[in-house]
């Protein structure tokens, strides 16, 4: 299909709308409008409605944005300037929240069926999914400043911080790389061995710190955890992080074009009861789709959904203590890692699946001060 990524998409959905037989569709959520305009929807990083109104039909895009968002919206956020020409903007003055509604009621008077982007997931999240191929390169650039980013704040942590503040170093690291950290979650020492979500908390460092995030540009998102401990790390830690590092690498291995969700999470339960750890598969997601939200689709029993080229995964398996998380992009080859720092100074694990060497994050070990 040629055209800019705009006009691609934009003929994407128009394709969808012809067939089933829809006169109009009204995306209102983050993850769409930034999908469409290619960059950042949001004033709010965890409000779920985007800044601005899309509604798209066979002969226009509308954008129904207010004075406050307009200007910053069309002249710093639309990824590219080609597709300002598409689009038919309604400016309504932010005091007069009934203007918004008369102009999106002008817009949909003559549109007999129209779908909201709520009621229509299932068909955005098929278009959503898969990766134009002109931004291959810039899901890479997110992938590789993501990892920089957790890394760096990795090796520069110290011993006494709490959890908000090595939190702000990650944060930190993010934003100098024009990434927006929307999640970013801090554990240490024992409660790492008993949370999944660690939200920080005032408890300060002694020994192990666990740092996990999920980093958003112009709406794509990748994901990334990594593990610092001062000083040796017990032989029990070493066999649970290898046990988790093995886990992850078999489940990168396995995301291959044609897998359904369903059976993937058979093969996730099958390498934890490899690895030794049966119980650890029920007491945390595994991850999985993810692109514009953090987690697009999980892998559950029963899913039907299928792994295709060009999409995002981030698998993050964990057993008490530890866990393994990285960002790959599914190719018509093997899977490609892409939250991997160009200085490559973490240290990595081997594991060897099917004659296929993955690298894994190691436990970065630090000298204790």
């Amino acid at each position: 299909m040629s055209g800019t990524i705009f006009e691609r998409k934009l003929a994407q959905i128009r394709e969808q709308l012809k067939r089933q037989g829809l006169d109009g569709l009204k995306l209102g959520l983050q993850k769409n409008v930034s999908w469409l305009l290619g960059g950042r929807s949001h004033v709010n990083t965890a409000s779920e409605p985007a800044c601005c109104v899309l509604v798209v039909t066979g002969d226009h895009c509308h954008v129904v944005v207010n004075n406050i968002e307009a200007e910053r919206l069309l002249e710093e956020e639309i990824g590219e300037t080609s597709a300002h020409k598409l689009l038919d903007v309604h400016i309504w003055p932010w005091q007069i929240p009934a203007a918004r509604e008369r102009i999106l009621a002008d817009i949909s008077g003559e549109l007999r069926n129209m779908k909201s982007d709520a009621e229509w997931e299932h068909q955005l999240i098929a278009l959503r999914s898969i990766i134009d191929p002109q931004q291959m390169e810039q899901w890479r650039d997110v992938g590789r400043l993501t990892a920089e980013a957790i890394e760096q704040a990795a090796m520069e942590i110290s011993l006494g911080q709490s959890e908000y503040e090595i939190a702000g170093h990650l944060a930190r690291h993010c934003w100098e790389r024009e990434l927006d950290p929307i999640v970013n979650l801090i554990a240490v020492d024992e409660r790492i061995f008993t949370r999944r979500h660690p939200l920080p908390t005032g408890l300060r460092l002694s020994r192990y710190a666990m740092l996990v995030v999920c980093a958003r540009s112009k709406g794509l998102i990748a994901s990334a955890t990594r593990l610092v401990h001062f000083g040796a790390i017990d032989e029990t830690l070493k066999r649970k992080h290898a046990a988790v590092a093995e886990i992850d690498a078999r489940l990168i291995d396995a995301t291959r074009s044609g897998i359904a969700y369903s059976e993937l999470y058979e093969r996730i339960t099958g390498f934890y009861r490899d690895a030794g750890y049966p119980d650890e598969v029920a007491k945390h997601h595994q991850g999985g789709l993810t692109g514009y939200a953090t987690r697009e689709r999980t892998a559950v029993p029963g899913e039907t959904m299928v792994v295709a080229a060009r999409q995002a995964y981030a698998w993050n398996p964990s057993i008490a203590g530890v866990k393994s998380e990285d960002t790959i992009i599914t190719t018509d080859d093997r899977p490609e890692l892409i939250t991997v720092s160009a200085a490559g100074h973490f240290p990595q694990l081997e594991v060897q699946v099917d004659g296929q060497i993955w690298r894994r994050p190691a436990i970065l070990q630090r000298a204790p001060r």
